[in-house]
């Protein structure tokens, strides 16, 4: 019977032997860096920290997978190395999935999931949700026949005349009222 011994080899060149090793140095340094850091909530638990990627390592390991002729774990691989979307798209028993679209800058949400979008995933589309410095979506519902959740829809909705939003909730300014009522 034979065995994985038998098999034989195709011979490299030297060239390609030193292009190889030197991706796996690379890949070996940066995996080198890697240590544990404690989780989000109950960090003081150890069964909840965990081992994050650097972006160097991911780069080092796409361009290993490059290498081998991996194009599919390749372009993944490039993908995680840099800043993506992360707009959780729903969280059940297997696990959260979320939006890996890459963007320009850490934090930005990716065009689909502004929240001007909010409404088409059924979520509020309050505007001045914000996260430094870009304001994502609201997760929670929208209130029934509203484009904001029940949270949101109480603030006023008129523009000022400087350009903004008045954004108080429950809104006594006569003029806003009349607009509002429009």
């Amino acid at each position: 019977m034979p065995t994985v011994t038998d098999i034989p080899q195709e011979r490299k060149t030297d060239e390609a032997n030193e292009a190889e090793d030197e991706l796996i140095d690379r890949v070996l340094l940066e995996a080198a860096s890697l240590v544990p850091t404690p989780g989000y909530i109950n960090g003081d638990h150890y069964d909840e920290w965990y081992v994050e990627a650097p972006a160097g390592l991911l780069k080092a390991l796409a361009a290993l997978a490059a290498h081998r002729k991996h194009p599919a774990l390749t372009s993944r691989l490039e993908r995680f190395a840099g800043p993506m979307c992360l707009e959780a798209f729903s969280s059940s028993e297997t696990g959260l999935r979320v939006c890996t679209n890459p963007v320009a800058d850490e934090g930005m949400p990716c065009p689909d999931h502004t929240p001007a979008n909010g409404s088409a995933f059924g979520r509020c589309n309050y505007e001045k949700v914000s996260y430094d410095p870009y304001p994502r979506m609201c997760k929670d519902a929208c209130a029934e026949g509203s484009d904001r959740c029940a949270g949101h829809d109480a603030l006023c909705r008129v523009v000022k005349k400087n350009g903004e939003v008045c954004g108080n909730a429950n809104c006594r300014t006569p003029a806003h009222r009349k607009v509002g009522a429009a």
